[in-house]
Parts: C-alpha cells; sequence; structure tokens
C-alpha cells in the first residue's frame, strides 16, 4: 500500500536544493519528478543534485501550495540582494522566474 511522504519530510529532503539556482529553473521547468531528476542529471552529472531536485519537484506535485510559499520566499531574497547589489546576469535570474513572480503578485 502507498504511503505518501509528509510534507515535512519532503521538505527536510529537498533543502539543498533550495540554494541552487539551476536545480529551482530545471524543476520549475519540468514536468515531473522523474523528469527534473533526469534534467538535473544531464545538466550537472550529480547524482545527489538530481536527487534532491526530485525531492522538490515531488514537493510540487504533492503540496503545490509549500512549494509556491517556497519559491516565492526564494524570488523575495533574490529580489533583496538585487537592490543591495547589482548582479550581472540580473535579467536572466527575473526572466527565468517571471512566471513564478506572477504568481506571487510581483
Amino acid at each position: 500500500m502507498f504511503m505518501p511522504r509528509s510534507r515535512e519530510e519532503i521538505e527536510f529532503r529537498c533543502q539543498a536544493a533550495l540554494n541552487d539556482e539551476l536545480i529551482l529553473f530545471l524543476v520549475k521547468e519540468s514536468g515531473s519528478p522523474t523528469a527534473a531528476y533526469e534534467m538535473i542529471l544531464s545538466k550537472t552529472g550529480d547524482i545527489s543534485k538530481a536527487r534532491t531536485g526530485r525531492w522538490l519537484a515531488i514537493l510540487r506535485r504533492d503540496y503545490v501550495e509549500d512549494y509556491e510559499e517556497i519559491v516565492c520566499s526564494i524570488q523575495v531574497k533574490l529580489q533583496q540582494h538585487d537592490n543591495e547589489k547589482e548582479i550581472p546576469n540580473e535579467n536572466f535570474i527575473h526572466k527565468r522566474y517571471k512566471g513564478v513572480r506572477k504568481r506571487c503578485g510581483n
């Protein structure tokens, strides 16, 4: 019998992904946890990053509101960082997250 994972467990397992913009981007673009795993593995060659990204994609699939809240809070932190210090690829970061920004009210 299938026992769904708790939100707390999934959030714990995906913590490392929250500090990696590439993983955040690939998870956002993926269609499923398996697709996220494969995309991250092919881009990074790092199995642990792929596993962490898969957990983030599971959070997105099973707990959409929590996923969006986490991504929105990361976006706010990026905006605060942009205000404090100009980042050379600022426009690239904003383009990647523009779909999330609309949901966050930005």
